[in-house]
């Protein structure tokens, strides 16, 4: 009994105590998210095996190291001298290269 009445103390205290994680702060909604000067993040891709192009946003946060074209569904990989797929395959390279 003394060893749940102390587990109760201890629930209560911690609730208590506990403060809330802060939340995201996200952009007001009039306010208008623009690319760097210079800084393209669309990319159209040309796939070597049907030459169907498709035009694609590049993540800014990792590299794209596989892509599968939407016409002949071919998986498209990097060259060994590109970090990913619009480096090789793209109009542009992507964004940690320009």
């Amino acid at each position: 009994m003394n060893y749940f009445f102390s587990l109760l103390i201890c629930l209560i205290i911690f609730s208590c105590t506990r403060t809330e994680t802060p939340k995201a702060v996200l952009p007001q909604k009039d306010t208008v998210i623009t690319n760097p000067p210079g800084l393209s993040l669309e990319s159209e891709i040309t796939c070597p095996k049907c030459n169907f192009r498709k035009k694609e946003m590049m993540p800014t946060d990792q590299c794209l190291l596989k892509y599968t074209c939407t016409n002949c569904r071919a998986e498209l990989y990097p060259d060994e001298k590109d970090c990913c797929v619009f480096c090789t395959y793209g109009t542009h390279k992507c964004p940690s290269k320009q």
